[in-house]
């Protein structure tokens, strides 16, 4: 199903001069200003900051159909967008309160970077009207209790030793409920502060439903033909009492780890070979608090290439999904006992070129009306343990309640 909100009337776009100010402050300056209003935030590793205020036009959709009916919507209003989708393709998969996939045409757009902004006005004949209303009711959580994850595990390591798939990501979450005074942009001024070398991100409508993170893993980015991605799988915890250098050096000696990472490279190769060669680079390991990830970049050229139809090629990957795709794919639906949302999906941005950026939607927290719920995920492979699996997901969850206790 897709629907679009834009009637194609010609859009107008100003520029206006450069500040002294960068994207994340001017927001911060005129945060009152802009309440009840659709606001998203896009802060990556490599590049200016993106922030989109209000909606002009919307392009919603979901279904198996779901990248290229936005791509063909894009296309025809020719404009810069931002937004993200669920893990699933599934129509209804979208919670909280987001569909399949929305992308955003602002009203308002703030790039640069700290010191140094310039802003575009986007207007329209007949412009969206945003009418900001209640968030629905948070659904009751039905995640998995200690003992039923540690079950599940156990069940899908079965499955593994029988044939039916290499790997498989579980996940699981938290519900948390907010004080007045936190609204998701506290909590990701919170996230920024704690996680700079990471993708921040903020999808919020306006009307008390958010999705914000702050992920290590960049999906896809396409520049000019430049396509780059890269595999961020297998885990390590490390505290502040462990040696790094040791610690990296025992992730990266990890047979476990290296074949749960290695099935992320190989996916990423093979499913943008058709339109990309890519070249991989050295293995890292990429030190985030408390943990540490294995780590791959890789990159190579696509001509006449639309960042979405990447995506559509490498989504879900291995390293929130499982391999075979097909078959960790329907395990997942079968043993998880919640809608993931846009936990695990994509979030990002599109420019009227088909060039943009999406990072995994993975250390993130869904928020509706007053309640947050924190998500993490585990890649279940041969030689996993069940309890060292839900401290990892413990771990990974921790990084966003202490974001909501400091916000």
């Amino acid at each position: 199903m897709t629907t679009l909100s834009d009637r194609q009337e010609p859009l107008v776009w100003e520029s206006g001069p450069t500040t002294s100010r960068g994207p994340w402050e001017t927001l911060v300056a005129i945060r009152d200003e802009i309440q009840g209003k659709p606001v998203a935030i896009w802060e990556g590793t490599l590049d200016s900051a993106r922030i989109g205020i209000g909606a002009v036009r919307r392009v919603e959709t979901s279904g198996p159909g779901r990248f290229q009916s936005a791509r063909d919507r894009l296309e025809g209003a020719g404009a810069f967008a931002m937004g993200g989708f669920s893990f699933a393709e599934e129509p209804g998969g979208g919670w909280p309160g987001f569909p399949g996939l929305s992308l955003v045409i602002p009203e308002r757009i703030l790039r640069g970077e700290p010191g140094r902004g310039f802003e575009t006005r986007c207007t329209s004949s007949a412009p969206i009207v945003d009418r900001p209303g209640s968030a629905d009711p948070l659904p009751p959580a039905t995640s998995w209790t200690r003992e039923e994850w540690i079950e599940a595990v156990r069940h899908t390591l079965d499955q593994i030793r029988a044939g039916a798939f290499a790997k498989v990501v579980l996940a699981r979450s938290r519900t948390i409920q907010l004080e007045e005074t936190q609204d998701a942009l506290a909590i990701y001024a919170a996230l920024r502060e704690a996680y700079p070398t990471c993708h921040r991100f903020l999808i919020d409508d306006g009307s008390g439903n958010a999705f914000l993170g702050a992920s290590p893993e960049n999906l896809l980015r396409l520049d000019m033909c430049l396509v780059t991605t890269e595999a961020v799988a297998g885990t390590l915890r490390c505290g502040s009492r462990d040696n790094p250098e040791i610690s990296a050096r025992k992730l990266l000696e990890s047979a476990k780890d290296r074949a749960e990472h290695d099935l992320v490279v190989r996916h990423l190769i093979e499913a943008l070979s058709p339109v990309c060669k890519l070249r991989s680079l050295d293995p890292e390991v990429m030190r985030l608090p408390h943990l540490l990830h294995i780590r791959t970049g890789l990159r190579g050229a696509a001509t006449n290439a639309h960042v979405l139809d990447l995506v559509s090629r490498i989504h879900p990957t291995p390293a929130v999904g499982g391999s075979p795709r097909a078959e960790a794919l329907e395990w997942i639906r079968r043993v998880e006992p919640e809608s993931r949302g846009w936990y695990a999906g994509g979030v990002g941005w599109v420019d009227p070129r088909g060039d943009g950026e999406f990072a995994v939607g993975i250390r993130s927290i869904a928020i509706r009306g007053n309640k947050a719920r924190v998500f993490a995920g585990a890649g279940i492979v041969e030689g996993s343990d069940p309890e060292q699996e839900w401290n990892e997901t413990e771990l990974k969850m921790q990084g966003m309640l202490d974001a909501i206790a400091r916000s």
